[in-house]
């Protein structure tokens, strides 16, 4: 199984992120190929808002990156 980050909430989106046509964590225009990045969720009041949102791909600049396993985030002691 892989990590994937969380993509933004949809209530901080641009239009063209909601849209579609930019990637969702750098703006980058999607028109080369894009993949989906999961589906941002959000509500305003009673409406749902959440969308399915795009990336420009797993070496995108702005993407989150997967936390580095240590002893602290992984809940394991350290040797004795």
């Amino acid at each position: 199984m892989t990590w994937r980050p969380e993509p933004p909430a949809a209530t901080s989106l641009t239009r063209a992120q909601h849209d579609g046509y930019r990637c969702c964590w750098c703006h980058a225009d999607l028109t080369g190929g894009a993949r989906s990045a999961g589906r941002a969720k959000g509500s305003i009041g009673a409406y749902d808002m959440s969308i399915e949102v795009y990336e420009c791909g797993p070496k995108c600049p702005r993407r989150p990156r997967r936390p580095k396993r240590t002893p602290e985030t992984t809940g394991q002691k350290g040797t004795p």
